[in-house]
């Protein structure tokens, strides 16, 4: 089942889907949108309302997992995760809300009683950012700290991943600090990274709350983690400031943009850096390259299904722990340099 195919990101998914020969059952609460998108696909289509006071585990009858596309993730992610274990059925997402990840990977005892898999975070971020942070653990076996910054490239904008974002400023900071999720305020520390070679100038992140915090951890290990987004000095001291304001405006936003067709989207590469120390002053940094942000959350979405249906795992996992630390990798046009 995949919830919420109508988006910006669902039908993406949803393309990417149908090409790889699939056959998705589509599910949703907007009746109107799913009748349209069947009628366009064939697909078999069903009104699925979370809030719904009606009692809702018939809908999965047959269906071995559900995929969500639909954010923000704080409000479907927990209904749909509960209808999931109630009914027996593994449940993935496209999350990168880092407390409804948190929240899924609470799920892990009864995901294990009911033999069922609770996977978060299927989409970009997760997927690629915790693949960076393996590899660079991997190259220094003794690191005590971790840098992620992550510049996604996107040739659209969408609603949904609007209102995640607001989701996730509104709730406030997090780094990872003595091995523990602590609270921060958002972009409370920024760094530079300068590219190699001297190729142009440094760029500045800012920290974010962002859920590979979580799975980097989680697969690694290390103790002392942070994650950043591109933002100038100027953005990063506003967002300190008033980044739960700006949350919450972005939180009830109601515009988004269409998918960019395929030829917009082939050239824009995204990347993602991960640079990790030692006590004793070791520094490791190592670079993934990947497409554009959207086609490639739909790439590891449906690879993750697949992978997901194929292996029967069981509890509640990130993407690398379910698949292998080296998923990403499988995905097109991803690659990892050591720099």
């Amino acid at each position: 089942m995949l919830y919420g195919p109508y988006g910006t990101t669902g039908r993406l998914i949803l393309d990417e889907a149908l090409r790889r020969g699939h056959r998705p059952l589509l599910a949703g609460r907007d009746e109107a949108r799913l009748a349209a998108l069947a009628g366009a696909t064939g697909l078999q289509a069903i009104t699925l309302r979370l809030d719904s006071p009606e009692p809702a585990a018939a809908s999965l009858k047959g269906v071995a997992a559900v995929l969500n596309a639909a954010g923000p993730f704080v409000q479907t992610g927990a209904p749909l995760r509960k209808l999931c274990l109630e009914a027996g059925v593994s449940y993935a997402d496209v999350s990168g809300e880092i407390e409804d990840f948190v929240a899924a990977m609470r799920c892990d005892a009864e995901a294990r009683t009911k033999r069922v898999a609770i996977i978060p975070g299927a989409g970009f971020g997760v997927v690629f950012g915790e693949a960076l942070a393996a590899h660079v653990a991997r190259r220094l076996p003794g690191a005590t700290w971790l840098k992620l910054s992550i510049a996604a490239v996107n040739a659209s904008t969408s609603r949904g991943a609007t209102r995640s974002t607001g989701a996730v400023l509104a709730g406030g900071g997090y780094a990872v600090s003595g091995g523990r999720l602590v609270r921060r305020p958002v972009a409370f520390t920024t760094w530079r990274l300068a590219p190699q070679d001297n190729a142009g100038p440094a760029r500045r992140f800012a920290a974010a709350p962002r859920a590979e915090l979580v799975a980097a951890h989680r697969l690694t290990g290390i103790e002392e983690i942070v994650a950043g987004v591109p933002l100038s000095l100027t953005g990063a001291i506003v967002m300190r400031i008033a980044g739960r304001f700006v949350g919450a405006l972005l939180s009830r936003a109601n515009a988004g943009g269409k998918p960019a067709a395929d030829a917009e989207r082939a050239d824009l590469r995204s990347h993602i850096w991960a640079e990790a120390g030692s006590g004793a002053g070791e520094r490791v940094l190592s670079m993934l390259e990947t497409g554009e942000g959207y086609q490639l959350a739909a790439a590891a979405a449906v690879a993750a299904v697949e992978k997901l249906l194929a292996g029967r795992p069981i509890g509640s996992l990130t993407p690398a722990q379910a698949f292998g630390a080296d998923f990403a990798l499988s995905l097109p046009g991803t690659r990892i340099t050591d720099l």
